[in-house]
């Protein structure tokens, strides 16, 4: 799972940008704009493959064009009480549509192990300011990928290691989109881009339904207009 990649032999041409570079012929093309924007859909429910350069390239970060999840979030991002929903986390920065927001960092599990976790909290408790790592939390996100020669699974958890995205709640029509990239290696990584412009001020969201997820019990009350009034849910 973490075997390393060869990585390309650019140097300082620039050539990060085209598919001279053997990071953007692994993605099957181009990545980012210039200024660090998905140049792939955001709506297709296939995806191509996102692989970044890395450290093993010899092109210079600094100029790199296909570098964008080793590099800070520039977005002032802020955890808040949204009241009937716990905590959720707004931006203090305007978003454009397609920039980078942050990664989904945490543990990356089994299914069967994410299975076991999610049996052992302890349903509707309340996510508060002093309870958001308690067995009582649920930040659990599936990674499905799909490939010519079958599919794959793993979820990260985010309730014992990981970073302010675990606390971007769900919504029915969410303003971020999951992807997931590579860097160096054959671990998947999680980045949420924005899926349209957020204005500063407004609460981030994406969906965690997955293609194999069914609604839950647990009524959603994320507010959008064509909300499914409960959960998604993954059974497998």
């Amino acid at each position: 799972m973490d075997d390393r990649f060869m990585g390309c032999d650019c140097g300082d041409t620039g050539s990060c940008s085209s598919s001279d570079c053997l990071c953007v012929r692994l993605s099957l093309g181009v990545s980012y704009t210039p200024s660090g924007k998905l140049t792939t859909s955001l709506t297709s429910p296939h995806q191509k493959p996102v692989l970044e350069c890395h450290s093993e390239c010899s092109c210079m970060s600094s100029i790199c064009t296909n570098r964008v999840l080793s590099r800070k979030t520039k977005h002032n991002l802020q955890v808040f009480d949204t009241g009937n929903r716990g905590l959720g986390l707004m931006t203090k920065t305007d978003i454009c549509k397609g920039e980078f927001v942050c990664e989904y960092l945490g543990e990356l599990i089994s299914a069967d192990a994410a299975k076991a976790r999610l049996e052992s909290t302890t349903p509707d408790a309340p996510q508060t300011a002093g309870n958001t790592s308690s067995s009582s939390m649920n930040y659990l996100i599936t990674v499905n990928e799909y490939f010519t020669s079958g599919s794959s699974r793993w979820c990260i958890d985010a309730r014992r290691f990981g970073n302010i995205a675990r606390f971007i709640n769900h919504s029915c029509q969410p303003n971020l989109v999951s992807l997931v990239c590579r860097a160096g290696c054959d671990v998947p990584r999680v980045a949420l881009f924005a899926c349209r412009d957020i204005a500063a001020g407004e609460e981030l969201s994406f969906s965690y339904a997955s293609p194999d997820s069914v609604l839950s019990t647990k009524p959603c009350l994320c507010g959008a207009k064509d909300c499914k009034l409960f959960l998604p849910f993954d059974v497998t």
